[in-house]
């Protein structure tokens, strides 16, 4: 079921990247289609609107020439005409009953433009016509007023065209590389798309599975120490005549594991105060030397009596800010586990020491040591080294979790490594300061006085 769960955010995550992606590709080869097209005819417009500028104010002014002069006079027009644009464009000349009336001066270009009807609607209008079906113009009628100085176009329309054939084989060109960039970009927001939707997932998938582990060990965990209290119980129920000395030995275990089954509730609220982040912490200047002393000295006696040594090595003076409360349990877990996988007769030892501009707490034991392998997941929620070890010495493994936490609230690091000869360290890395960098992600309570 939960693999069509998250398959199914899988495919939704992917399907609205996937659909924003194209969008955004669209639009763009939409708007840089548009831009490229009007940039395109631009320049063709602008010879159009220069053209009819010119053939409306007519020839340059000049005194009676003779007919012999005639031929020289077109000449000059012809050239101050290409003086104004640099572009070849064609002008048919109509009558107002559509007849073309410059056919001489067309010449060939007659056969290609006879077929061209006039339109008086489009007067004054920038239009694009297909010519015998391959010819491509862009035109704009004019019409000439009666009074113009030229009185061969005076009174009569002009269509003047500009062959836009290059600009329309560029825009073929550029449409097709534009579909060809918009399928590649298409194809490539696929990929994208299937790459975010992992990528996004990736930590969703790590957390609901991390919170199905954690579920379904912590309901076994709960459930072995219910179990056998129950069991406990129910036979205490088949002996009501029997003493409690006669049933000393099951009471006993009941005992023991209720007191199990209370760490194990404990453990998980703290483990779960530490996933919604709502912990409040109390961060103080602290005379580090002198609250080890306070916390180790109850487990000296405690490991005197299982026949094992601990010993709290001479700390410097030294003050560093941290959580009271928080340390001391991450102190508590500590030497719990050592005293727990460390034989009679060995020795378990506390270090605290300056590290630049950072201290260190060391815990070290002479016990069983941690293969390389485990150290990867030893901080891992119920994770064991020795499933039936834990059983025994009643740990549930959650411990180095909850010590893993208590350090990164700290903006610390804790790692284990080998103890010489035998045995492993567990080395707590924290700042001398941590407050600065922990106020704006906790709220601090005041001290108590």
């Amino acid at each position: 079921m939960s693999n069509k769960v998250n398959r199914a955010q899988q495919w939704r995550l992917f399907w609205s990247s996937f659909i924003g992606f194209t969008l955004i590709f669209v639009l763009l080869g939409v708007i840089v289609f548009v831009l490229f097209r009007r940039t395109i005819l631009t320049t063709t417009d602008q010879t159009l609107r220069v053209e009819r500028s010119a053939r409306l104010a007519g020839p340059p002014q000049q005194k009676t020439a003779q007919p012999f002069q005639k031929d020289k006079q077109d000449a000059q027009q012809a050239l101050h005409r290409t003086a104004i644009h640099p572009f070849m464009t064609t002008t048919v000349v109509f009558n107002t009953n559509g007849k073309i009336l410059n056919k001489t001066q067309l010449g060939s270009r007659y056969e290609t433009l006879k077929n061209v009807v006039l339109d008086t609607s489009q007067q004054g209008q920038l239009h694009s016509i297909v010519i015998n079906g391959k010819y491509n113009f862009r035109t704009l009628l004019v019409k000439v007023p009666q009074s113009n100085t030229d009185k061969t176009v005076a009174g009569r329309y002009l269509l003047i065209m500009e062959n836009i054939d290059p600009q329309k084989a560029a825009m073929h060109t550029f449409t097709k590389v534009m579909l060809i960039t918009m399928g590649v970009f298409w194809l490539l927001s696929i990929l994208m798309s299937m790459w975010m939707s992992r990528l996004t997932m990736r930590p969703i998938l790590r957390s609901w599975g991390r919170q199905t582990e954690f579920v379904g060990n912590a309901a076994h965990e709960l459930r072995t120490p219910l179990t056998i209290i129950q069991n406990k119980l129910e036979l205490l129920l088949t002996k009501p005549n029997d003493k409690i000395i006669d049933q000393a030995e099951n009471i006993a275990i009941a005992s023991s594991e209720s007191q199990r089954l209370q760490k194990l509730t404990q453990d998980l609220l703290a483990l779960a105060r530490s996933d919604s982040n709502t912990l409040q912490t109390n961060f103080e200047a602290t005379h580090v030397a002198q609250f080890l002393d306070r916390t180790v000295e109850p487990y000296t006696e405690i490991a005197a009596s299982q026949g094992k040594k601990l010993v709290m090595e001479p700390v410097a003076d030294f003050k560093a800010t941290l959580d009271q409360n928080l340390i001391h349990q991450l102190m508590n877990i500590l030497i719990d586990n050592a005293m727990k996988y460390s034989p009679k007769g060995s020795t378990i030892t506390v270090t605290a020491k300056l590290v630049n501009r950072k201290w260190q707490l060391i815990v070290a034991d002479q016990g069983i040591g941690i293969q390389l392998a485990d150290r990867k997941r030893i901080f891992d929620r119920f994770y064991r080294v020795d499933t039936s070890r834990s059983r025994q010495t009643g740990g549930n493994g959650l411990g180095l979790s909850i010590a893993q936490w208590i350090v990164s609230l700290h903006h610390g690091t804790i790692a284990v490594r080998d103890n010489q000869p035998h045995g492993s360290q567990f080395v707590a890395t924290l700042p001398l300061n941590p407050e600065n960098g922990l106020t704006s992600r906790h709220e601090k309570k005041p001290k108590k006085k």
